[in-house]
């Protein structure tokens, strides 16, 4: 690769990093409903990764992580609270954009069609995004910090919620990142 598709690939990671902050710290990126947010910035990191290959990927992931823990305490609500932890916000993110960047590579070697394999790079990376926050909140007791010792009927209904949300995050990012890669291929083709 020569060094001016290197300087194009680390400028659209800055932009991607960018566009990462600005969500984390408006409602574009966690949308509140309720007692819960629904998450994009995924979208963010999972059209990166795509783009820019699964470092990157891993790379924004751990942006979007670390920003996770910075906003968790700016704002030390009792939902945010164990989004403090690095195991519960760091770790799944970064892994979120290894997903992605690995299944797209993957995928892109096959008879698909593009839109398709981008979407279930999108399905998978979230996917994992939602089964290893949900996983860490459970083994690091996050799920009893949120909820403060509410009874057992509201526990469950908050998971409930929560999985909801999980699905709403799915169904985003398998329109979303499909349909913003199409809209840039042509304009980055070229260039990375």
């Amino acid at each position: 690769m020569n060094k001016k598709k290197k300087l194009n690939r680390l400028v659209i990671c800055a932009f991607f990093m960018a566009l990462i902050v600005v969500m984390t710290f408006t409602p574009l990126g966690y949308i509140p409903v309720g007692a819960i947010s629904i998450t994009t910035i995924h979208v963010a990191t999972i059209l990166g990764a795509c783009i820019l290959g699964t470092k990157y990927g891993a790379f924004l992931g751990g942006v979007w992580g670390a920003l996770c823990i910075v906003k968790a305490f700016q704002e030390p609500i009792p939902g945010n609270i164990p989004f403090q932890n690095p195991m519960i916000s760091l770790v799944p993110r970064v892994i979120v954009g290894l997903v992605a960047g690995l299944v797209f590579f993957a995928l892109s070697k096959t008879k698909l069609k593009k839109p398709i394999s981008l979407a279930i790079s999108a399905v998978a990376a979230t996917l994992t995004n939602t089964v290893l926050v949900l996983t860490a909140l459970t083994v690091f007791n996050g799920f009893e910090t949120i909820t403060q010792g509410v009874t057992t009927t509201l526990e469950t209904i908050f998971s409930v919620l929560i999985s909801v949300n999980g699905v709403i995050e799915i169904i985003a990012a398998a329109i979303l990142v499909p349909s913003l890669y199409m809209a840039t291929e042509k304009l980055l083709k070229d260039k990375i």
